[in-house]
């Protein structure tokens, strides 16, 4: 992920009215969940990375998911370019999060070069883009910039990176290659630059993301914008990256990417079993967090609605499931999406076993960055 969604910050008012009436009878809905589905409803909360429109604590969207975080109905915030008006605002959002939960993920894109949310507009440090990074510093030098920047991340509320790309650097990719986004061509190279990345960051309590699994560079497409297929461009030294990094990797991202050999029909990696779970999660043996690019993104909300797309995504492998909430704002997404889990576990599409899993995987993840 590394773009809100266009009409991430134009909230209609019908919209907005439509999400605080279901806001008024949402705690009774829960209330009403039957003592026995009590437990996952718990640990489905902690699975929810979600966005928000506001970009101050005053806004009520920042209110109301700051009431969800402390009924433990969402696990982690995400914030975007719409979110960051002042360093002060950002910075008293973050906190009254994390008051909220002292172990709330609060997730921000600041790879560097053009994707970096706590820009020097906002009195942030300039992160150079990874291409630049690669060929003018060695990797020690690389870990103390990035140590630098988690530092920075750190006094600004911010514990979750969803960075570095590891994709496979190609001047003809629209997304990654055309903004410097890659370490570069060697799989190795792009190792040895996203470990320092990974430890840098690490070392400030910044956990990190390695992104878009099984490999984005080399496609022609843009997820954000609709389906990309990478059959025809993909190649297995997009997986070395991921592969080496797999006993270090906190979290992993997999891109919103079709690959026939990976994939039933025509769904993208993000619903795929067999990507996620037989290859990342047992062929590459990764323990760590797999979770979901936003699945408000184009390449999934054209064909799949987001009930559809959070309960595949579990089903596939997935952990942690990233929402920006921003093509239509539901105040109580989370406890819509609770049910949707609940209802999934009730008639066997998802297992309670399933859920506890991923849950221990996050709450493990969130205790190394407490």
């Amino acid at each position: 992920m590394s773009n809100s969604s266009k009409n991430g910050s134009n909230i209609s008012r019908r919209h907005f009215v439509a999400g605080a009436g279901v806001g008024l009878f949402a705690p009774a809905i829960l209330r009403t969940t039957p003592v026995h589905a009590a437990g996952v409803a718990k640990m489905a909360g902690q699975l929810l990375l979600l966005g928000l429109p506001g970009n101050s604590t005053g806004n009520r969207s920042t209110k109301a998911l700051t009431a969800h975080i402390a009924k433990g109905r969402a696990g982690g915030v995400v914030l975007l370019r719409h979110n960051f008006k002042s360093r002060k605002l950002v910075t008293g959002m973050t906190r009254g999060f994390l008051n909220a939960d002292r172990q709330t993920l609060t997730a921000v894109d600041q790879e560097g070069g053009k994707v970096q949310r706590l820009s020097k507009k906002l009195g942030f440090t300039k992160i150079p883009e990874a291409r630049w990074v690669a060929g003018n510093l060695n990797a020690a030098k690389a870990k103390v910039l990035y140590a630098a920047a988690g530092r920075e991340m750190r006094a600004a509320g911010f514990n979750l990176n969803l960075a570095p790309s590891v994709d496979v650097h190609d001047p003809k990719n629209p997304v990654i290659g055309r903004y410097g986004r890659s370490f570069g061509t060697d799989a190795d190279r792009i190792t040895s630059f996203a470990t320092a990345f990974v430890s840098g960051m690490s070392s400030a309590k910044v956990a990190c993301s390695l992104k878009h699994f099984p490999g984005h560079g080399t496609s022609r497409g843009d997820s954000h914008d609709g389906f990309v297929d990478i059959t025809k461009t993909w190649g297995k030294e997009e997986l070395i990256p991921f592969q080496n990094m797999a006993a270090q990797a906190p979290l992993i991202m997999g891109g919103h990417l079709y690959h026939k050999t990976f994939s039933n029909g025509k769904l993208p990696i993000t619903f795929s079993k067999k990507a996620l779970t037989g290859l990342l999660r047992k062929k590459l043996r990764y323990n760590g967090v797999i979770l979901t690019d936003d699945l408000d993104m184009g390449a999934i909300r054209k064909s799949f609605s987001l009930e559809d797309a959070c309960i595949r995504s579990l089903q596939a492998g997935n952990d942690l499931l990233l929402m920006s909430n921003s093509l239509k704002y539901d105040e109580d997404l989370p406890v819509h999406v609770i049910q949707w889990i609940l209802r999934a576990v009730k008639d066997g599409r998802l297992s309670q076993a399933q859920i506890k899993a991923s849950y221990a995987r996050v709450m493990r993840l969130k205790k190394t960055i407490a």
